[in-house]
């Protein structure tokens, strides 16, 4: 018979979500350590991915975040804590 073990639901990341929260660890760690910053996107980064991934991780941290392209081909991101 299996064995059965319960978990908190926070720690349990399945499927995307999982790549997801891999993923804004990164930018939970830059958020603390700074007040503003400009991310610089690679090659076939999607913008809306990057941006939506701060404000998540922002929201996470229990941070208020601006932020805004600082181009118009959506390169790089600027952002500060507000």
């Amino acid at each position: 018979m299996p064995t059965f073990t319960a978990l908190d639901p926070a720690t349990v990341h399945i499927g995307r979500q999982r790549g997801a929260h891999e993923a804004r660890q990164f930018y939970l760690e830059v958020l603390k350590s700074t007040e503003a910053g400009a991310i610089d996107l690679e090659p076939g980064e999607n913008p809306a991915v990057v941006k939506r991934r701060l404000r998540e991780s922002a929201k996470l941290a229990g941070l208020r975040v601006r932020s805004g392209w600082q181009d118009d081909r959506q390169t790089t991101l600027v952002w500060k804590r507000v």
